[in-house]
Parts: C-alpha cells; structure tokens; sequence
C-alpha cells in the first residue's frame, strides 16, 4: 500500500467524509475509493464543511496539512463554490464587501469570512492549489462543482449550476450594488465557467461533474431525486445540497466514469454492474470492549440480471445488521426491482473481549456471493487512571469555569461569540440555569442565508493530557438547546493542537434543528403560558486518543438557517463533560492497550496530584522519580 497512487480531494461539505453516527449527510468523495482498485490506489478525502477556496487555502489544518500528505505522482481532485458564492454577498469577494459595507456603517461587524468573485479571487486561488501541487510533482484535476438541486421544470436553475447571474452583488469604486442580474447566455458570474477558464488557461484536466449531476438530478425528476438522493433539512422538507449515502454513492460513481473517460488513471477504475458493497470492508480501528459501535454500507447494482431478485446477509461472531436502523440481527434479506439495487445497510457491533478482530458479512445472490470485511482492535480501561473535566456553563461572566479529576487541563475560548446573559427559567426540566450565547465579539446580528457552518465562530472546551501520559476519551456529552428559536443548528467538532488538526464531526444538529428552550410568553398580558422543549442531552462516544502533552478541543460551532438577518436568538450549552482514562502511552499486552502489567498502582491524592508507582519505583506526572 505504500507504493500506492494516493488521490486527494479538496473541496467542500459536498465531498466530506462524516462521521456516520454524528449524521446522515455523506460527501460523494467518501465513496470514490470504491471505484479504484485500492491496492493501486487510495483516496485521501480532505473535503471540508463551510470552506470556500481562501479559507480552505489559509487554514493550516488543511491546505497546509493536504501537502503535507502528497507525494510526487499522486493526484489531487479540487471541488468547490458552493462556499465561494458567499453567505448573503451574492458573488463578491468578502474583503471588498467588508470594505463596502464598513464605508457606509463604520461600526457594522462582519464576522464572515467565506466568498470570493468568480473573475478574480476564486480564480486566484484555484491557480494557487494547482501551482502548489505542481511544484510537488502532483496531478492537479479540476472538477465541476455538483449542482444543488433546485429544480425548474425539466431543468436545473441557473444558481443550482454556481451560475449567479439572475441574482448577483457587485462592487465598482468602493460602491456596493445589489440585485443585479444578467441575461441567460452571459457567464460572468459562473463558477463553473471561471473554474472551466482556469483549467484551459493551466493546462488542467477538467471533468464537468457540474453537467453530471444536473442530468443524473433530472433523470430522476424532482420529487423522486429528492427523496432518494438528499437528506433531511427539516421535518417535511429536503436539504437541496447535501447528499446521503444513495446520493453520495451516485455522484461518486459518475465521477468516476468522468475520470476513466477522460483518461485519468483509467487502467485502475472499475464501473461496477453486479452487486457490490460500497465501502467494500469496514475497519473500526481501536474502540473499546462494551461500547457499541455502528457503521454502514451501502449496496448497489445497476442493470442487473435478471431485473428482480433478492441478497441475502449473513453477519459473523458480535456482529449485527439492519435495513432500517432498527431492528438488528445477525440476517437480512434486501429485494431489487427493475434491475437496481440501491439499500443502506447499518452495521452495528460490541465487542466482548479484547484483541484483534476479524469478521464479515456475506452477501449471497444465486449462485454468487461476496465477503465484506469488518475488523477492529478491541482494547480495554484495565490499569488506567480516570480523568474528566466538567464546564457547568451557568455563569456568563465567566462560562468557562471548570473542575477537573485527575492530571489533566481544562481550557475555554470563544471565537467570533459572546456570553450574552446567565438566564434561568422553570420549564419542563425544571430550573434551567444557561448561558446564552451570541454570535460575534459583541452581539451581532445573526447572517442571512448560512447553511453550514463558519469555522472561525465557536464555543470552545478543551482538555490536556499530562506530559508523560495519554489519555484515551470515554464519553462526551453535554445538555445544548437554542432559546428564542427553531432554526439554529450546529456542529459539534473535535481536533487536536492550535491548528485544530484530525478535525471530525461528532454531532450535527441539522434536520430538527436544536429545540427552543424559551417559555412562551402572551404577547398581550405578559404572562409565561408554556415552556419550551427540553435541551438536548448528548452522549457522545467518539474513538478518541489524547497523545501525552497534546490538547484535545471540542468545539460547538453555531450557525443560524434563516432566510433573513436575526438578532435576539441564542445558543444554550451547560454541563459539558469529557471523561477517559489516562494510561502511560504505548504499552500493550496481548491486544489490550495500557494494561500496564507491570503496574502495581496508581494513586490519585485529595489535591489531584497523580502519582505513578512501577517495579516498585513512584514517578510523578511529570516523570520525575519521587522515591
């Protein structure tokens, strides 16, 4: 694997690789891989939530982490503008509308840093990824923004294709217009077209995946696409950008055919038309015995025959299985008709013991049958020392409060967010004692048109590890609710270090929403008539591994959907909690990590002080020997 042909892919929340227990939206690079021959070659999908190219391209934990990972003859895959075209800017580059805008209200505060011009900044910097890649011995490829599926008639809209040109923002001497349009055949304020410019004027592979998905859309209808191919924005009404996995799946698969089309390592991809699984195994790496764990895959056959039949599934050893993510047992059975097959499969498993794991699912169809493997290091919490740190979040005027068990730091930071007011009120929990929190430094009214989150607005809980122990993360979990508001949604992430790096989801709150906590009051006689919906309790098991010395954060990164500027709504957070156990690091025995046989205690003194006793030698934390 090591000699292998590495494919990168930059972009958007359109190609992410999420977490499948914090969401269901999947990004189509996610399933890419499985169009490859993966001992010839690996996707390496670095497709992120919220970014546009300049924030893509200047935050350290990707652009710079990305080449980090490349290696002459790899390829790199570049997808964006669904970023670029700007949270409420309509096409203008974010620096000139700051400017604009800052000319006419000195005081306004602009916490938005996503959007660039299709003529100018967007271009600039797809010619910085390409340069960048090419001075690295890399094969830059250019690809089409996937449409979002506004449908109109038996068509796509013009802003469904990153084409702005019915409603669009300019600037000219300084001077901000808006509502500008232009006529149908005028591409100026195409994305698709300045990417298309770039890759003659670069001399780049361009593979139009913006047409591919319009006809795949369209080949569906409206109602039936929908359905199949998107997730949920709401109850009732469908997200139009971001895919599921049947989604995902199909648009990985036209770009694949795009890419074998067009001669771009052809000889290693495969355009299956048999049943397959897609991802092909499952590899949960280390997780803990007695925590659950879930994943999924999806399986698929287009044109098969004959035109109806049926799969049947036979899960191994802790293994279980679901079509519908609810009943699990160790069989299914999944039907096709008119020759495709397109059903999700849900995988969920604890493990009992510890040790390296190695079990399958087989897939039996006729007289064919394939494996799809699942593997796993079990390891246990023998011999490690508990740790936590506890933030109750109730006093605004300092929030970040905190008290921790064991050897490790707690931290607090906020970024483009304020502690607004401590707010207590009797609802169905009974006293409910928040702080609420607002978007920018000082409160700011909260953007029109965002659907995805900012990376530099954030609620940030971080922990520590000693310097001569890790700290292996059991649970996290924490109450969060939205008050005076239905439409607020977040992302509950975690990363390592100031660059935030190994950035994941491990929570979206994006179909429902985040449930309003504020009593209803009678706007007449002012009096509480209701109260609102509990907060949300989140328990949270993510695989997660503090390395000795390093910080681990956890961020909540709001963002509020509404189709207009808002002020007075609030995000609600209170006792969040992250717990583990802290183990010397690197100590295995027989599968399980950090026993620490030669051990013989491990005491926590009344002042939190750990010390560490071995072959009859104490050490401190810091690994100072004490007697």
């Amino acid at each position: 694997m090591s000699a292998a042909i590495k494919v990168h892919t930059i972009g958007d929340s359109t190609m992410e690789q999420y977490d499948e227990q914090a969401t269901d939206k999947r990004g189509w690079a996610t399933y890419l891989g499985a169009f490859f021959d993966n001992t010839q070659v690996i996707v390496n999908n670095r497709g992120k939530s919220g970014k546009d190219t300049r924030t893509y391209y200047n935050d350290n934990a990707y652009w710079a982490s990305v080449k980090s990972q490349m290696s002459a003859g790899d390829y790199l895959i570049i997808q964006f503008a669904h970023n670029d075209e700007g949270v409420a800017t309509y096409g203008t580059d974010i620096e000139e509308y700051k400017a604009a805008v800052h000319a006419i209200y000195p005081d306004s505060v602009i916490t938005e840093l996503r959007g660039t011009n299709p003529q100018t900044t967007y271009r600039q910097y797809l010619r910085l990824f390409i340069d960048e890649a090419r001075a690295l011995g890399v094969n830059p490829i250019l690809v089409g923004p996937i449409c979002r599926a506004y449908f109109q008639g038996n068509t796509i809209k013009r802003n469904g294709r990153h084409d702005l040109g019915d409603k669009f923002s300019k600037i000219e001497n300084g001077v901000l217009y808006e509502n500008q349009s232009l006529p149908a055949g005028d591409s100026t304020m195409s994305y698709v077209k300045a990417m298309k410019v770039v890759a003659a004027e670069k001399d780049v592979p361009f593979i139009d995946l913006t047409a591919a998905t319009r006809d795949l859309y369209l080949s569906y209808g409206e109602q039936q696409c929908l359905s199949l191919m998107f997730v949920d924005k709401e109850p009732g009404k469908k997200d139009q950008t971001h895919t599921n996995a049947v989604g995902a799946n199909l648009i990985a698969r036209e770009a694949a055919i795009l890419l074998q089309s067009a001669g771009i390592l052809a000889e290693h991809i495969t355009i299956p038309t048999d049943i397959s699984a897609n991802p092909a195994s499952i590899a949960f790496g280390e997780t803990y015995s007695g925590v659950e764990r879930n994943s999924e895959f999806l399986l698929t056959g287009y044109g098969l025959e004959p035109a109806s039949g049926s799969v049947s599934l036979t899960a191994e050893g802790d293994l279980t299985i679901s079509t519908d993510q609810e009943t699990f047992a160790q069989t299914a059975t999944v039907n096709y008709t008119n020759g495709t097959l397109l059903q999700k499969v849900y995988v969920r498993v604890s493990y009992t013991s510890a040790g390296d794991k190695s079990d399958k699912i087989e897939a039996t169809f006729g007289n064919k049958h394939f494996d799809v493997p699942v593997t796993a290091k079990v390891i246990t919490m023998e011999g490690g020392s508990a740790v936590s740190a506890m933030w109750s979040v109730s006093d605004k005027n300092n929030p970040g409060a905190s008290v921790t068990e064991g050897p490790v730091g707690a931290g607090f930071a906020m970024s483009n967010m304020c502690a607004v007011d401590t707010k207590s009120d009797a609802g169905p929990q009974g006293n409910i004692t928040v702080v609420r929190f607002h978007n920018g430094e000082t409160k700011t009214a909260w953007p029109t048109g965002e659907i995805d989150e900012n990376a530099e607005r954030y609620i940030d809980f971080s922990v520590t590890a000693p310097s001569t122990m890790e700290v292996r993360v059991t649970g996290i979990s924490m109450e969060i609710g939205a008050y005076s508001t239905g439409t607020m949604k977040c992302h509950i992430n975690t990363g390592f270090g100031d660059n935030f790096a190994q950035e994941q989801i491990i929570y979206e709150a994006s179909a429902t929403a985040l449930p309003n906590i504020a009593p209803v009051t009678d706007k007449t006689t002012k009096e509480i008539t209701a109260y609102g919906a509990p907060m949300t309790a989140l328990d949270l098991k993510p695989m997660l591994t503090i390395p000795a010395g390093e910080t681990l954060h956890l961020r909540v990164l709001p963002w509020h959907e509404y189709k207009e500027a808002k002020d007075g709504k609030y995000i609600c957070l209170r006792n969040v909690h992250i717990e583990g156990m802290a183990f010397e690091p690197g100590e295995e025995t027989e599968g399980c990590a950090n026993t620490n046989a030669a051990v013989k205690a491990v005491k926590v003194l009344r002042n939190g002080q750990l010390f560490i006793e071995k072959n009859g030698v104490v050490y401190n934390v810091l690994g100072s020997t004490v007697r």
